[in-house]
């Protein structure tokens, strides 16, 4: 049997000439094309790709049209935009080409989001900064408690995170990465996957992120069991879900979840996931709820994005953002790394 060399390399994302340097020093040649332009001749050549979210460009409809192509890097977690693609719907695509995600490299970025609007929530600074720019004036602490709603009314002060409990509902590298930097703050850590299991983790992993062989959390809780997954909500006094849309964790979470009867009071819930998690009714609902949910942090929702004027946008109680968690400075240079990674383990190295 023949094993790939992998000797040529398509790059369509946009790199520093540093990391360019790095892949031409991995592969006898290299095409790169950071304006997503493509030659026909280029095409033909590349063995492995390098590229955003999207996949191959538009004109790319045919696998006649790569032949040669083994490999597709994404610098996506997520693989699912690529893989709806007409051009990945034949057996021919799918029997040669393999398609890859960028999963670890978010740890740099979602992780201290994570962490950011916990705090952001605790400290009522959503409102604060709301205030203040929008009046222009120093915002007097009792006009903050008053503009907080239900949630300033129920917990007028400033919230610590040291001593509370955060469940990580599943326990990937963002997770792990989530769970090391929250112990940095005296919490107790707890994760449900779908087994209620300890793994060790697997896949890319940047050295010094993350808890390789899954030691931060004192307990582990099923997803899979409605007692045990019970038990893991009425621990969570911050619930951070970051799992991916699968039909298990579609609409995993209602509001009877969120609801005072599982959830501790004043907890806080963070989406980082993906939006059919959760209706966004649901939070609404929930929040809006004497003794339900405290705060929400969602940087996904259902539907995404959210229609213009939606309550979620505005709530007191709520900080949205455009699913932009996952985004930093250096983004493909990063998404890079795997790739090298990658054609290592390809050829055996």
């Amino acid at each position: 049997m023949t094993i790939p060399t992998y000797d040529t390399a398509g790059v369509i994302v946009s790199i520093s000439e540093e990391k360019l340097a790095e892949i031409q020093a991995a592969f006898s040649k290299v095409h790169y094309h950071p304006d997503g332009v493509v030659p026909d001749d280029h095409l033909a050549e590349v063995d492995i790709w390098f590229t955003s979210w999207t996949g191959l460009p538009a004109s790319v409809t045919h696998v006649k049209q790569i032949p040669r192509t083994k490999v597709i890097q994404l610098s996506s977690a997520g693989a699912n935009n690529w893989l709806a693609r007409d051009i990945m719907q034949s057996k021919e695509a799918k029997d040669q080409i393999k398609v890859c995600s960028a999963s670890g490299i978010h740890t740099l970025s979602i992780p201290q989001y994570i962490i950011a609007n916990v705090v952001n929530l605790y400290m009522k600074l959503q409102v604060q900064l709301h205030l203040a720019r929008t009046e222009e004036t120093w915002p007097a602490r009792d006009r903050v408690v008053a503009r907080s709603g239900l949630s300033g009314r129920e917990r007028p002060g400033n919230r610590c995170l040291f001593g509370k409990t955060v469940g990580m509902l599943g326990y990937g590298h963002i997770a792990r990465e989530t769970a090391r930097l929250f112990k940095a703050f005296h919490c107790d850590v707890i994760a449900a996957n779908s087994k209620g299991d300890k793994r060790s983790e697997h896949g890319y992993a940047i050295p010094g992120t993350g808890d390789h062989d899954g030691s931060i959390p004192s307990q582990y809780y099923s997803t899979s069991d409605p007692a045990s997954f019970k038990a893991f909500l009425a621990r969570c006094d911050v619930l951070v879900a970051s799992l991916p849309s699968t039909p298990q964790t579609r609409y995993m979470l209602n509001r009877d979840h969120f609801g005072k009867s599982l959830l501790p009071q004043g907890a806080v819930f963070v989406n980082v996931g993906r939006g059919d998690l959760v209706k966004s009714e649901e939070i609404i609902a929930a929040l809006d709820a004497p003794g339900g949910l405290w705060g929400a942090a969602l940087d996904v929702t259902d539907p995404e994005p959210l229609p213009v004027g939606h309550p979620l946008f505005t709530h007191p109680a709520a900080i949205v953002t455009p699913h932009t968690s996952g985004s930093f400075e250096g983004y493909f240079d990063s998404g890079a790394d795997v790739l090298l990674r990658q054609v290592e383990s390809l050829r055996g190295y």
